[in-house]
C-alpha cells in the first residue's frame, strides 16, 4: 500500500509559509517517502519468518506468562532488539521495545513491551518484567541491534525497567554488515553500490542489497504510545480515524504498526544469520506459552500518511489486577493475531504520576431515597410502640 502523497519537486503552497528549518524537515521526510515508494515498486516485500509468535507485555499481562518467558530466556542466548520512540513537545519518549528470542533460524518468539502501559513499579508484575529484561541483557547473551545499543535505549531509562551502564556482547549489525559488504565477493545485485568503508547502512538498504527485498519504512514516524494491543482498548477512542471515529481505521492502523515493528526486528535477525551462518544451526528446546488466541482479519486500503508532526501525550490508565493474557500466534507469512473481548474492563483515568484510587460517592438522589426509607422506618417504629402501650 502506497503512502506517498507528497512530491519534493512540487511542494504544496503551505511549504513556502514554513521557516527554513521546517522546510528542511519537510523535504527530508518527503524524499524518504519517495525512496520508500520507489523501492516498493522495484522489489518484492520483505518476508518475516513463518514460525513466529508475537506477545505483548503491559499491565494486563499475567504473572504466569512472564514467568514462562523468564524460563525461556534462561535457555535462550541470542536476541534481536529494536525500539520505537515518539516525539512529544520536541522530546523523544521511549514507547515500544521489540525483543526477539531466537530459538532457531526458523522459529522464535517476539515480545513487544508497551512502555506507556507498564504496571506500577511497586507491583509484582513490574518486577517480573524487569527480571525478564535483566536475564535477556545478561553479559553472556548476544544482543543484536541495528545501530549502537546505547542509542536504542537512551529514551527508556526513565521507566525503571532497564539498568544504565555498558552492555557487553552487544552487536551493532550496521558495522558488521559494512564489513561483510566490503569483503564479500558474492554480491549479485545488478548495481553494486559504492560505499566508503566506514559508511553506515540503513536497515532498508541492507535488506535491499542482501536479499533484493523491500523493507517498508512507511510507519517509522508514528504515535507509538497509542497502545497497540487490542486488549488495551485504546482503539475505542479516536486517534487515527481521518474524520469521525472509525473502529476499523483505529484497528487497521495498529495492525500496520505491529507488522512494521515485527518486520524491523526480524529483518535484523535475517541479516544476522546471513553474516553469521554458523549460528543458523542453533536449537533451543522449550514450549511456547499455551494460551488462547483469536484471529482477526481486516481490510487495509486507506490509511493516513506518515506525519512528522509532534503528537500530544496520551495519559495511560494503570491497573493492579491483571487478567490472563491472550497470546497471538503468527502463521506462515506472519499475520498479527489480536485478542477480542466482549466486555471491556473498567477504565480508571489517572492523574499523572499519582496512584489511582476509585472513589464511590452517594448521589443526591440516593441520599433522598435513604432519608425517605429512614423516615418510613421511624414512623413504623413509633406505630409499633403505640400499639404496645
Amino acid at each position: 500500500m502506497s503512502g506517498l502523497t507528497r512530491n519534493s519537486s512540487d511542494p504544496p503552497p503551505y511549504f513556502y509559509d514554513l521557516n527554513p528549518e521546517q522546510q528542511k524537515n519537510w523535504m527530508k521526510t518527503t524524499r524518504r517517502m519517495e525512496k520508500n515508494e520507489q523501492l516498493r515498486a522495484e522489489y518484492p516485500p520483505f518476508q518475516s519468518p513463518s514460525n513466529l509468535t508475537v506477545l505483548h507485555l503491559h499491565h494486563y499481562s499475567s504473572i504466569e506468562t512472564v514467568e514462562e518467558l523468564i524460563s525461556m530466556a534462561r535457555a535462550t542466548h541470542i536476541y534481536t532488539i529494536d525500539t520505537e520512540s515518539q516525539v512529544i513537545n520536541k522530546v523523544a519518549k521511549g514507547a515500544l521495545v521489540q525483543i526477539q528470542f531466537i530459538h532457531s533460524i526458523h522459529e522464535s518468539i517476539l515480545v513487544l513491551i508497551e512502555m506507556s502501559y507498564l504496571p506500577n513499579q511497586d507491583s509484582l508484575l513490574f518486577n517480573k518484567i524487569k527480571e525478564l529484561c535483566s536475564i535477556i541483557f545478561h553479559d553472556e547473551n548476544t544482543k543484536t541491534t541495528c545501530g549502537p545499543f546505547e542509542n536504542e535505549f537512551k529514551n527508556f531509562y526513565s521507566y525503571g525497567l532497564f539498568e544504565r551502564g555498558k552492555v557487553k556482547n552487544a552487536i551493532n549489525l550496521q558495522d558488521h554488515f559494512s564489513d561483510w559488504y566490503n569483503k564479500s565477493a558474492s554480491i549479485t545485485h545488478p548495481t553494486r553500490e559504492s560505499r566508503e568503508k566506514q559508511t553506515s547502512w540503513s536497515l532498508q538498504d541492507a535488506i535491499k542489497i542482501a536479499f533484493q527485498q523491500f523493507l517498508d519504512k512507511n510507519e517509522t514516524v508514528n504515535k507509538w504510545r497509542c497502545g497497540l494491543d487490542f486488549k488495551l482498548n485504546t482503539w475505542k477512542r479516536k486517534l487515527f480515524s481521518k474524520n469521525h471515529y472509525n473502529a476499523n481505521e483505529e484497528k487497521e492502523k495498529r495492525i500496520l504498526m505491529i507488522k512494521y515493528a515485527v518486520a524491523d526486528c526480524t529483518a535484523v535477525t535475517k541479516l544476522y544469520f546471513m553474516i553469521y551462518p554458523s549460528d543458523s544451526s542453533i536449537r533451543t528446546s522449550y514450549e511456547t506459552p499455551t494460551t488462547a488466541s483469536t484471529n482477526i482479519t481486516l481490510n487495509i486500503d486507506d490509511l493516513s500518511d506518515i506525519s512528522e508532526e509532534e503528537e500530544p501525550e496520551i495519559l495511560m490508565p494503570r491497573f493492579d489486577k491483571q487478567p490472563e493474557i491472550l497470546i497471538p500466534q503468527l502463521d506462515k507469512e506472519p499475520q498479527i493475531l489480536m485478542p477480542q473481548f466482549d466486555k471491556p474492563p473498567q477504565i480508571l483515568i489517572p492523574k499523572l504520576d499519582e496512584q489511582n484510587y476509585l472513589t464511590i460517592e452517594t448521589t443526591e438522589e440516593e441520599m433522598n431515597e435513604l432519608n425517605t426509607q429512614q423516615q418510613q422506618q421511624n414512623y413504623q417504629n413509633l406505630k409499633n410502640k403505640e400499639r404496645k402501650t
